[in-house]
């Protein structure tokens, strides 16, 4: 897999989250996160297409982001993602961003994520947003 992110790299559109190519995962707690990590990782998944958050670094980003957000962004879904980021993140969640190749790659994670305890997987597409759990 390739064109993977970093914390210090995150993908913007107008200034909200947009990582194209990625599932975002959200878990309530750190061991949920570290099973599905382990989990993903034997499932094929290099460890450097998952970069992990705490939720004190999901309070920081997601803060800035909504802090930064240009007038376009309050038309989109983004800024709505984001907002519930920052709250699940205000609540202790963990976050794991996936890069993905595509659809069925992010339902496949997706799965794997939900027997691993995730409450929230979004599939970043070039055009839409998509939840699947």
């Amino acid at each position: 897999m390739s064109d993977t992110i970093t914390k210090d790299e995150l993908p913007t559109s107008f200034t909200a989250f947009n990582p194209i190519g990625h599932l975002m995962l959200g878990l309530p707690g750190t061991e949920q996160l570290a099973a599905l990590s382990a989990a993903l990782r034997a499932n094929g998944w290099p460890g450097e297409s998952l970069v992990e958050f705490t939720p004190r670094e999901g309070v920081e980003e997601f803060a800035e982001m909504i802090d930064n957000a240009g007038p376009l962004v309050g038309f989109g879904y983004e800024i709505t993602l984001a907002r519930r980021y920052l709250k699940l993140s205000r609540q202790g969640y963990r976050w794991l961003l996936v890069k993905v190749e595509d659809g069925d790659d992010a339902t496949r994670a997706a799965e794997i994520a939900r027997t691993h305890g995730a409450t929230l997987a979004v599939h970043y597409r070039l055009l839409i947003a998509e939840e699947l759990i």
